[in-house]
This record gives C-alpha cells, structure tokens and sequence, in this order.
C-alpha cells in the first residue's frame, strides 16, 4: 500500500498537482525508500523528454521487446499497437513512461554491468536503511547514481559508500562519504549542504563538485567544478580554506607519511592561522584541476564518463584504482615493480585489455585466476 502511495506522489510531483503537504509526505517515503531515488530520478529524466511519435514509440517499444527476448528473457503477452491520440494526458503519459520505465531500466542495468565487468558479482548496489539512516553503497566494478530527497543529485564511484539521516532536508543537510562521489547540489541558501569524510568536511550553498576519500589511500581530495565550497581541515589548527572554480584541494590523509607535490598555490585561510603544534600536520595544496590532452576532459571526473585516466601515477597506486574499477584482486610478487610511473587511458577495455596494455609501457608478466591477478616481473 505505501509503495502504490510512492507512485502516486511521484505522478503528481511530475505532473505539477502534488500540493506542499503531499511534497512533504513524498520526501518523507523516499528516506524511508532510499532505493527508489535513482528510480524516481529516471522516471524524471524520461517525463521531461518530449512525447515520441506513436509510430516512433511503438518501434521503439518492438526494438526493446526484441532485445529482451535475444537476452533470453520470453514475452508472454505483447500489448497492441498504441491508438493514435492527438494529445496525451499528464497521467496517461506517467502510466506510459512508468510502464515502459521498468523495460529500459531492466536493460540500462543488464548493460550497464556488462559493459563495465561482464565478471562483476551481482547485487553491486546495495541500499542500506535503518531507523535513523539510510545508506548507499557500490561494489567494486560498479558506479551509481541517485537522487537526495532535496534533489541534489549524486554520483557514487565503484567501492564507495554515501550515508546520511532520515532527518536530511528537515533543518539539515547533511551526508558522510568514504570513497569518490560527484554532487551537484540544489541551491538553499538557508540550508547549506555538508559532505563529512576522515579528513576534511565540506559546505556548499548550491554547487558541482567532487569528492575523493578512499581510506585505503593516501590522500583526499576534492575538486570545484562550478560554484564555492569552504573545506574544514580536521586535526589540524588551520583555518577554514574557500575553493573557486577550476581549482582542487589535496590533503595528505593523518595516518599518511605522503609528501605532496605540484604546482602548489598559496592557501586562502577564511580564519587567522594559528600557531602550529609541535607534531607534524598533514600537508595541504590548492592547484588547479587537470585536463586530458587527448581530449581535454576533466581527468578529476573522468570516471563518470566511464575513463579510468592515470598520470605519473606507480603501479602500486594504479594498482588499487584498477580493483575498484574492474573488481578484482591485484597482488605484486615483486616489490620492485611498485614504484613504476605510468601514464595512460582505459575506457572501453576488460581488465585483460588493459594490462596487456601496460605490459607496452613496462615490462611485466601477469597471471588471472577468476578474479585474483598476481604481477611479477618478466
């Protein structure tokens, strides 16, 4: 009964004729159904597209049959040819979008996870939900998208784990990150929207940026696209640091003895510096974000484009970004193959692929047992 309630507030919401109260009770079932945001997102993205033509639409609808049944996937009761209608009502277009949402979304998935790891385990997004907390989380070899009850918008890179408080949107807004996530934040002045990770917390107004903080890494970053973000450091005395467009911030996680490097500028502090202590703090640096120069895309979220872009990075830290982006294993049998510098682009390639690839640059032998790759030298 509450899930035919969902539905039914999400055509109105579409639809333009879901008053304040029924808005107030849609975004209240959503923290309770945190897996219906990408769900509700899609719906959306296909209502706002303009109405196929009804010869368009039921091609359209004989090709997705077609690709279902090549799949293996058996028919049972074709509907007839759509009736011609010279203007479709808002709730007959939901009823038909909704129907035709749940084929496309079957396929979008079945492709999707094929096309990134035709090996990745299935159940690669798990929607997590208890009394106070709703929690999203992607495996390794998978990547997501959803949509917060406030409609911010949020990609989820493959190992990574969004969480926040069925409260969110009622007086706060308010996540926590472990891993890479884009966001593109709905503007609400008198509500900021605040991302806490190990390292740093981070709040916005209304902006797109993203966010990178993998435990397992050595530092944390995060990388304005449009807009401001005003990044607190924790465990350190500095001063609160305001990001502009175009520009990133690296931080050298606590626990790491990572020395950062590049074109490093001066940080804007938004608070008087106060006088270090006498144990060392993690290093900070403000540069710009990087581009590719084979087709100058923004190699900081690249990975929403489905590129995994590396740059002077050792095979040991390639290494870990390759687990997470296909879903394997990767053990080094020889140490000294670690610190090799790589450069390079992977975009279509199976994990197969890709290290034969690197096998042109470096010289190395591997072996692939299912999932577990061990490296050793040649």
């Amino acid at each position: 009964m509450q899930q035919k309630k969902l539905w039914d507030l999400i055509a109105k919401k579409l639809a333009g004729e879901a008053d304040a109260a029924e808005l107030a009770e849609l975004e209240e079932l959503l923290r309770s159904h945190p897996d219906m945001h990408y769900s509700m997102q899609t719906l959306a993205d296909l209502w706002h597209q303009p109405v196929p033509d009804t010869e368009d639409t039921q091609l359209a609808y004989s090709h997705h049959l077609q690709r279902m049944k090549a799949m293996g996937l058996e028919i049972e009761d074709e509907p007839e040819s759509f009736t011609e209608a010279p203007v479709m009502p808002l709730r007959k277009r939901f009823l038909l979008l909704s129907a035709m949402f749940g084929l496309v979304f079957f396929i979008a998935f079945y492709a999707f996870n094929h096309y990134n790891n035709s090996n990745s385990a299935k159940a690669a997004v798990h929607n997590h939900s208890s009394n106070d907390i709703s929690e999203i989380t992607t495996k390794n070899g998978s990547r997501t998208k959803l949509l917060l009850p406030d409609g911010t918008q949020v990609w989820l890179n493959s190992g990574s784990k969004l969480s926040y408080d069925k409260s969110y949107g009622n007086g706060l807004r308010e996540v926590s990150l472990s891993g890479e996530a884009f966001f593109d934040v709905v503007k609400n002045p008198s509500l900021p929207f605040v991302i806490h990770t190990t390292s740093i917390d981070i709040k916005v107004l209304g902006t797109a940026f993203n966010v990178k903080s993998f435990p397992n890494e050595k530092n944390t970053e995060t990388s304005l696209i449009r807009g401001s973000i005003e990044v607190t450091l924790k465990n350190t005395s500095r001063g609160k640091i305001i990001l502009k467009p175009n520009e990133k911030l690296i931080t050298a996680n606590q626990d790491s003895s990572y020395t950062l490097t590049g074109p490093a500028q001066p940080v804007r502090l938004h608070a008087p510096a106060v006088k270090a202590p006498e144990k060392q703090e993690p290093l900070v640096m403000v540069s710009h974000i990087t581009y590719s120069p084979r087709d100058s895309s923004v190699i900081e979220t690249s990975w929403m484009d489905n590129k995994l872009i590396f740059r002077s990075e050792t095979f040991e830290e390639l290494a870990v970004k390759m687990e997470r982006w296909y879903g394997v294993s990767i053990r080094f049998a020889d140490e000294s193959i670690k610190p090799r510098r790589l450069n390079g682009i992977f975009e279509n390639e199976s994990v197969q692929q890709a290290l034969e690839a690197l096998q042109l640059i470096t010289p190395f032998s591997y072996k692939m047992n299912k999932n577990e790759i061990v490296i050793s030298s040649k």
